[in-house]
């Protein structure tokens, strides 16, 4: 018993670090990341009704959230560094890594019965995401000066990125041109980036959750397929070009299957941790 809750706490750190890290990459979700490791719920949860939340899902929002610091705090430049060398590379293996989540997710959406409005939510949720998606990759750069301010405008960003999965903050902070001062002021730890940064994040995730989770109660099904639309509507936008052939085309497909593969067995692995620990 004390085993099977040590490796399920070391697996909820290791998707924490993965959603964390991801988080920084232009492109990707720390929200998408979030549902398909079937974190949202229980983190919108807690941010809209702590006391009654915490009492559930506090052994498994630990040591997530322990590793999502670790991987947007204490990778942000590795993330710098990997991104330099091969972008490409490292979106491909994200993508996979949400690819192979996606069954768990379709999955999670239809505990509650399915009906006509779950598949209409599905279909909006994905149309709506890419519509503003191709409209944010059509702009062109508004370059936004760094300063405490700025970073609290990235905070405010990040913070509903989270609370709105498939809207990747990093992409954004690209067009504005803050993403690489950002990126740099977390990897030196500097506090004039990152109290602002942190306050802006502190603001929404208090205010726009309480909504968040009062939908869900009411509309779970519909929710839950719309976030589903919304991540599969991420992975559309995310994927780069492939070249046409060679070396580079199978590296790029070699990273997807590879990322697909370790995060459907973890989430399969996570999951039946977690029902061997009910039973027991």
């Amino acid at each position: 018993m004390k085993n099977l809750r040590v490796l399920q706490g070391i697996l909820w750190v290791l998707e924490g670090i993965i959603v964390g890290f991801g988080a920084i990459m232009p492109g990707i979700s720390g929200g998408t990341l979030c549902v398909a490791f079937g974190m949202y719920k229980p983190l919108m949860g807690v941010l809209s009704t702590p006391r009654k939340a915490l009492k559930t899902y506090w052994r498994m929002l630990l040591p997530f959230v322990l590793g999502c610091a670790v991987g947007f705090v204490g990778l942000s430049g590795l993330a710098s560094m990997l991104m330099e060398a091969n972008s490409t590379v490292l979106v491909c293996l994200f993508i996979g890594l949400i690819l192979g989540t996606v069954p768990g997710v379709w999955r999670d959406a239809g505990k509650t019965r399915r009906t006509a409005g779950s598949f209409l939510a599905l279909g909006l949720g994905f149309a709506l995401m890419l519509g503003v998606l191709i409209l944010l990759k059509q702009n062109s750069l508004v370059t936004i000066e760094p300063g405490i301010w700025s970073f609290l405008f990235c905070g405010i960003l990040w913070g509903i990125s989270f609370v709105v999965p498939g809207l990747s903050s990093s992409t954004l902070l690209l067009f504005f041109g803050l993403y690489q001062p950002m990126l740099e002021g977390i990897s030196r730890l500097s506090l004039p980036v990152i109290l602002p940064l942190a306050a802006g994040m502190a603001l929404v995730i208090l205010t726009l959750p309480k909504g968040v989770n009062f939908l869900f109660h009411r509309y779970d099904s519909v929710c839950s397929h719309a976030i589903l639309g919304v991540v599969l509507a991420t992975l559309v936008m995310i994927f780069p070009p492939f070249p046409a052939q060679g070396l580079g085309r199978l590296s790029y497909i070699g990273c997807i299957a590879i990322g697909a593969v370790a995060s459907f067995f973890l989430e399969r692995l996570c999951a039946r941790l977690a029902e061997a620990s009910e039973r027991s």
